[in-house]
């Protein structure tokens, strides 16, 4: 409990009031010049300390009052100097920057700052309660900044995907820092009802690649050789643009060189996304024929070029085959292979090395015809077996 008492032996600051801290749980001394002050201080001690009693949070409001506010850019500063020091890839770097400027403006050459959404002295705790008047609409919170990132031009999946970094980086606030250890903010600054809700999302719309599409792709006979031998890489290994270019400035650790291909195993070793050390994959015989040939060719790497080589040769593709195509598209040709011949969104997802089922579905192999053509007919097999039961 609190209580006050009065130092004989003090002329400053006599007045005592000892209390409960109810963050450190430690037994504080709280000094007053007159015995008014000191009874203000135990009063909103006891309110302090009936309000963690009773569960009641109204008690944060109080406490942290006589605190200094959090600002955005005190934790923006707080998470480049401790996490983002820790990152090894430059584009996740970039990223993260790009993510926190979206917030409090891009500094420009001259010095100046532009496209400021929430200033960096804006104190954390205001932001869910601030209002702006945007395109003649009242945007509360978060939506201020969704409906201006919109009307800069960014998409809605886009502006979801930077509110999802957003929302960690203050998680990592919650749990980091702060006068007592336990973090630098006490609330959820960014929830996940504050994304764009599936219902306000354009459709998502991947390639489907059609049998013409296809058969053009690997049988047009004004494709160079190599360009075409460049095709089945990328369609038989399933990878990404990146991981398996010999150039990647972004990030070095992914350039594919020759000692991660493993000829007697018919194995690649590439670095995958999310993952900090190369998998070796199984790969076809069609993957080791090229690999083996340009290797007798003197080539440096398996593709000693980076990413806007690469780029050109896709375009070049395009405009013989005449389909409107990217690298990444010839993953998604191999997922869609895979449900088409196997039935199976499982070994669509394991064919492109992904880890989730319902993604796969979504944005590269949607159930095929020949998928459905099976389940109808084991549906007509069983309600015909049914119905011939005496």
């Amino acid at each position: 409990m609190a209580n006050l008492y009065k130092r004989k032996d003090r002329k400053k600051k006599p007045y005592i009031v000892r209390t409960k801290d109810p963050v450190s749980f430690k037994w504080v001394s709280i000094q007053c010049a007159t015995k008014a002050d000191a009874l203000i201080e135990l009063k909103k001690a006891e309110y302090i300390e009936q309000c963690v009693r009773t569960n009641n949070p109204a008690w944060k409001a109080l406490y942290f009052k006589t605190e200094q506010s959090v600002t955005i850019g005190d934790v923006f500063a707080a998470y480049r100097e401790n996490e983002l020091t820790k990152k090894r890839n430059q584009l996740t770097i970039n990223k993260y920057e790009s993510v926190m400027n979206s917030v409090t403006g891009k500094l420009l050459d001259d010095g100046s700052i532009v496209d400021i959404i929430f200033a960096e002295n804006t104190p954390v705790q205001t932001i869910r309660g601030a209002s702006k008047t945007v395109q003649n609409n009242r945007k509360l919170g978060w939506e201020i900044y969704k409906t201006i990132r919109e009307k800069q031009g960014r998409t809605r999946r886009g502006i979801n995907s930077y509110l999802s970094e957003l929302r960690s980086i203050f998680t990592w606030a919650r749990h980091n820092g702060g006068k007592h250890g336990r973090g630098m903010v006490d609330f959820e600054v960014i929830t996940l009802s504050d994304k764009y809700k599936d219902a306000e999302l354009p459709e998502e719309k991947c390639k489907v690649w059609l049998d013409d599409e296809i058969k053009n792709l690997m049988t047009n006979q004004n494709i160079p050789t190599y360009l075409r031998e460049l095709i089945d890489i990328y369609v038989y290994t399933g990878a990404r643009a990146t991981e398996l270019l010999r150039y990647n400035y972004l990030n070095r650790k992914k350039e594919l060189q020759w000692h991660h291909v493993d000829f007697k195993e018919r194995k690649i070793a590439t670095l995958t996304k999310g993952k900090k050390s190369a998998n070796p994959v199984r790969q076809h015989p069609r993957v080791m024929e090229i690999l083996t040939k340009w290797q007798k060719q003197g080539f440096k790497a398996p593709l000693p070029f980076g990413y806007k080589k690469l780029q050109e040769y896709i375009d070049t593709i395009s405009n013989v085959t005449g389909i409107k195509f990217t690298c990444h598209d010839l993953r998604r040709l191999k997922s869609q292979m895979t449900e088409q011949e196997l039935n199976d969104i499982r070994f669509a997802t394991q064919a492109i090395g992904d880890t989730s089922d319902k993604m796969v579905a979504k944005s590269y192999a949607p159930q095929s015809d020949a998928t459905m053509d099976i389940i109808n007919d084991a549906v007509h097999s069983r309600l015909t077996r049914k119905s011939e039961v005496n």
